[in-house]
């Protein structure tokens, strides 16, 4: 089978995509763990030693966020506390 110019830039157009999707799916998931290593480091949520990181931490990671953090960026956002450059 023969392959137009065309159709190969198209190919590794697409394999680079899905490649560079890869990558952002990973160091997202790495800054996630980073994030909840933080909020366990200072006593936000409770990691059970003999569970590690299971959908548990998550979720109260996740409930943490929601519930504290959130509204506090929301705050500082409406006060204009930071000037965005």
């Amino acid at each position: 089978m023969k392959l137009t110019k065309r159709q190969l830039r198209k190919i590794i157009s697409e394999e680079a995509a899905k490649i560079h999707e890869g990558r952002m799916a990973e160091m997202e998931m790495q800054l996630i763990d980073e994030i909840v290593d933080l909020l366990i480091e200072r006593g936000a949520v409770m990691q059970d030693p003999q569970r590690g990181f299971d959908d548990d931490l998550y979720q109260d990671a996740l409930d943490y966020v929601r519930n504290a953090i959130v509204p506090a960026l929301s705050s500082l956002a409406a006060r204009g506390a930071y000037d965005r450059k």
